[in-house]
């Protein structure tokens, strides 16, 4: 464990005896930044109706289409009436981008409207830039609270027991796997094959898997594949039942583009070559070259499951994320996400957080990841 650490302790998440801000002095600003979710409307109706409701403060603002909506977009006044009813609504009421974070221009325009809490709803790359603001204001001597509600659909988040939205996009991945499942089984000899998020951990593709319980093959980026023992395989389901059924995170098989470059997002994440049109086309080939060719039939339903709204239990989770980090601006705090651990609610500092040294992935030796592959049946393919 790094640093001779054994244990962490944080602070326990809720509203505190004291705060340190004057309520009808607070004017807060929300963002949400990166890819959508399920349930950043609930956060953002959450954070609004704590601040206006509970603690009264002097005003709410909603910044539009990530950091770039500080200096170049109209604010959005967020009200009770302007934020009813969004959490029936999938995506987020102020649109989402990747990049933006000019440091200078963002504390301006923070300035211009005297600013003095920041809410950002995002992910590691989001957290890491409101941590910067954090920082800039404390260097310019600016009592401003800036915190964060961790936002990964990939559910690879360090210490936190779970992101919001992963409930629903494994709900909604099950949808589309048995969807798969119909198309490949009244194909002749058919292959399913439905790519789902998961750029460098497997967490939805897994748990999908175990949940649907009619895949037959399920390939994440924490366990290289050869193709000759995939198809090998694939061959033997399809003699043994008709069809084979195969899901895949988007980042699996990474050593099949070794050398590939395709730049990166205007977050700085690389961009991916599209694993699932790969495969398509390499079981085409293989199971011709076998004299056997085989309908294969191809689904990548990503926005499809980012854009729906939140599930009910994610549902409750984004309220009490929402409420637990107003408490922690309101009594002072700084350069903090809030999350669940340990089936508590703490404030984490956002540097622990996004530690690059700290990398959640699926651990194939875990019980989880062999229950996954007792239920499918299926073997090692390096």
């Amino acid at each position: 464990i790094r640093k001779g650490l054994v244990s962490r302790q944080w602070m326990r998440a809720g509203p505190k005896e004291k705060i340190y801000f004057n309520p009808s002095e607070v004017t807060a600003a929300i963002v949400t930044c990166g890819g959508l979710c399920p349930g950043l409307n609930n956060v953002i109706q959450a954070i609004t109706s704590v601040l206006l409701d509970r603690y009264q403060v002097k005003k709410v603002w909603g910044i539009q289409f990530g950091y770039k909506g500080f200096y170049s977009m109209e604010w959005l006044d967020l009200n009770q009436q302007t934020t009813k009813n969004i959490h029936n609504r999938g995506g987020t009421i102020l649109g989402s981008s990747r990049g933006g974070h000019d440091l200078e221009k963002i504390m301006n325009a923070l300035a211009e409207k005297n600013v003095n809490q920041v809410y950002v709803i995002g992910g590691d790359g989001t957290h890491k830039g409101a941590n910067v603001i954090s920082r800039e204001a404390a260097r310019r001597k600016i009592p401003m609270s800036v915190c964060g509600v961790p936002k990964t659909i990939d559910n690879d988040v360090a210490f936190i027991d779970k992101s919001f939205g992963f409930d629903t996009a494994v709900g909604e991945a099950v949808k589309v796997i048995n969807c798969a499942l119909i198309e490949a089984d009244d194909s002749h000899e058919g292959i399913g094959i439905v790519k789902l998020m998961g750029r460098e951990c497997g967490f939805i593709a897994m748990y999908a898997t175990l949940a649907s319980r009619v895949v037959d093959i399920c390939l994440i980026p924490e366990e290289p594949f050869q193709l000759e023992e995939l198809f090998q395989y694939a061959q033997k389901v399809i003699e043994r039942q008709g069809h084979c059924l195969i899901v895949v995170a988007e980042g699996a098989g990474s050593q099949h583009f070794e050398g590939v470059d395709l730049g990166k997002d205007p977050s700085g994440n690389k961009i991916l070559p599209d694993i699932g049109t790969f495969l398509k086309s390499k079981a085409k080939d293989w199971f011709k070259a076998k004299g056997r060719p085989t309908e294969v039939r191809y689904i990548d339903p990503s926005y499809q499951i980012r854009s729906v709204p939140a599930s009910p239990s994610d549902s409750v989770y984004c309220s009490a994320l929402g409420t637990s980090v107003v408490h922690g601006a309101m009594s002072g705090l700084t350069g903090f996400s809030c999350g669940h651990r340990n089936n508590r609610y703490v404030y984490i500092p956002i540097e622990e957080m996004c530690d690059p040294a700290l990398k959640v992935t699926v651990d194939t030796t875990s019980r989880i990841y062999n229950r996954m592959v007792g239920h499918t049946g299926q073997p090692r393919f390096f």
